[in-house]
Formats: structure tokens, sequence, C-alpha cells
């Protein structure tokens, strides 16, 4: 595969992350292009950073590069958030920042000293990883529990951030570990490698378990907006959101399919291999997802709250049904006292 390829592979990986955050938080942040635009530029500087500094682009499949791609977007954006950006916490109900037993730590020198301390771990722990594989023969069982590490961190990250505010909740603790797992077992056919496998696997957890909260889950608020009012009706970007994301689920399935060889060219070499079963289930859960999608969002109203008021497509704050069109004190009172939800997400 060439550099363009994997770019826009790592472009594609940022759109389908950026449809579903946007879809979530529009209501009570507003959909601002600059925010959506974030993590495809991201995701297209991580595919150019995999072609110019490792080997992985000509070493595993598009399926394995996709997962890996998705997980380091997805860590570096949720790293930004916790450690360099700068907003008013107030404005959400679970604190985006990092903190501790709930309260986000304003202190710039200790969240960039966690950070480094942090990523320091993480490096270590992948090489060491790395340099025991070497050392070490494992059956494929337990290279597939390997490779839900991913989704134990990830479960851990999101209990430190929720649990001091929502309280500690064991299934949703557990969803993403077992959720990498589940991932991690076609996967491991593709790779035997690892950390690839634990990114690979980290990142479809992520993307498959976004995409059930986002559009499956019966539109339940995000958690860090559980109590705040919504600001915005936007069902028409909503609506238009949706579509971007089934089709990058499209998209991504094709490509797995497809890249570098076409699915419909394997039967000339013979029986199908387990590899090839393994990527036509990971491009066939694509297809479902956004078959899934579609069928859930297309009488989607935009709103999670009834009673809430809401700002229109056009900008303007829309009351309740069949009454005309004003400005609610209560909103207006709120956008004055909450800057952060001008800002990027």
């Amino acid at each position: 595969m060439n550099i363009a390829t994997i770019v826009l592979l790592g472009l594609l990986t940022g759109l389908h992350a950026a449809s579903w955050g946007a879809y979530k938080d529009s209501p009570y942040e507003g959909f601002r292009l600059r925010s959506y635009v974030r993590s495809p530029l991201m995701g297209a500087l991580i595919g150019l950073a995999l072609c110019l500094l490792s080997p992985l682009e000509s070493t595993y499949p598009v399926a394995i590069l996709i997962g890996v791609m998705y997980a380091v977007e997805r860590l570096t954006t949720e790293a930004w958030k916790a450690i360099a950006r700068n907003d008013d916490q107030s404005a959400y109900d679970i604190p985006m920042r990092l903190g501790y037993r709930g309260k986000p730590i304003d202190n710039v020198v200790i969240r960039y000293g966690v950070g480094a301390a942090a990523a320091t771990v993480l490096i270590l722990g992948c090489w060491a990883a790395s340099a025991v594989q070497g050392r070490l023969e494992l059956d494929k069982w337990a290279v597939v529990v390997l490779g839900s590490l991913g989704g134990w961190l990830t479960a851990l990250g999101g209990a430190w951030k929720d649990a001091p505010i929502e309280g500690f909740g064991a299934w949703k603790f557990l969803r993403s570990p077992v959720v990498a797992t589940a991932w991690a077992v076609p996967l491991s056919f593709l790779t035997d490698n690892w950390v690839v496998l634990a990114w690979s696997a980290a990142g479809f957890a992520v993307a498959s378990i976004e995409t059930y909260k986002t559009y499956l889950s019966g539109s339940q608020p995000p958690g860090k907006f559980a109590t705040k009012r919504i600001r915005f009706h936007l069902a028409a970007t909503r609506r238009r959101l949706a579509r971007i994301h089934a089709a990058a689920w499209i998209a991504i399935a094709l490509a797995i399919a497809t890249v570098p060889e076409p699915f419909w060219q394997w039967s000339r070499q013979g029986a199908t291999t387990a590899p090839e079963l393994a990527i036509i289930m990971v491009a066939a859960h694509g297809t479902v997802a956004a078959t899934l999608v579609m069928g859930t969002t297309s009488d989607d109203t935009g709103a999670h709250h009834p009673s809430a008021s809401d700002v229109s497509d056009s900008g303007r704050l829309a009351s309740q049904p069949h009454a005309p069109e004003r400005q609610d004190p209560v909103s207006r009172e709120e956008t004055s006292a909450s800057p952060a939800v001008a800002q990027k997400r």
C-alpha cells in the first residue's frame, strides 16, 4: 500500500469518530466545523506517521491498520482534552480535564507531569511486551486474552473519570474488555504481534461501543451532559452526521475487503483461509453497523430531553411545538454563564 492510501484510511477513521462525537454532543454544544474536522485531520496525520516512522503499512492488513489508527486517534484526542485543553469544566457533569476523585486538576504542571508519566509507562509497556514475545510461545487463546488489554486500559481510564460522579458499574467497566476480546478473536488471525493486536482490538472496540451508545441505545444523553439542558435543536445536522457515520462504516468495510486485493479474487487461489474469513467477519460487522445506524436514526428528532429548549439548525432558539420562535430566557442566561458551550468539544 502506498502512503496516500494509508493517509486516506486514517482520514476515514477520524471521520468515523468525529461523526458519533458530533452527533452526541451537538445538542448541548452546537455544531462547529473546526471541531468536527479535528479527528479526520488527526487520523490522516497518524496514517502519515505510520508510513514514515514504522513498517506497519507494509506488514499488516488494512483491518489491523484501521484498528490501530482508530485507537491512536482516540487516545491522542482524549489525552489532549484531559491534559492540554483549557475550557470551562462547569459546562460538564463529568469533567473532561484530568481529575482526582471527580475534581478537575487545574495545575498545569501536575497535568503535564501525569501525562508524561502515563505516556512513558505505555511506551515501556509496549516495548516490554515486544521483547517478551520474542522469548515466549503462547497458544491462540492466550494471545486473544493479551489482545484484550487495550480494552482493560480503556475501562480503567473511563472508571477513573466517570466513577466518582456516576458510581461504579460492573457491566460498564467490563464492556470495553469484553468487546475488545471479541474483536481480538478475528484480528488474531491477521497478526500475531501482541502489541499491534491489542491496539487494533481496542480501536475496533471503541468504534463499536460508541456506535452502539450513540445511535442504538435509545438516544440517552452523554454522561458528561446528563443533567444539562439541550441548547441546540439540530435534527437535520444530526441526521446528516448519522448518514456520514453509516457511510464511514461502509467505506471501512469496503477497504478491509478490497485493499490490497478484492475479496472476489480470493476463490481463484483455492479454499478460503482463516485470515480471509477473519477479514470477511470484520467487514461484515461494518456493513451491519451501517444498516443499524440508518435504520434507527431515520426518524430521529435530535432531542434527548423533550422538555428542553433548543436552538434550531438556523441558529435560533426554538420554543415549544406550534409556538412562535423566540429566545428562551433560561437558555440566554445559561449561554452567558457557560462560555465552554461555544468552545470545542
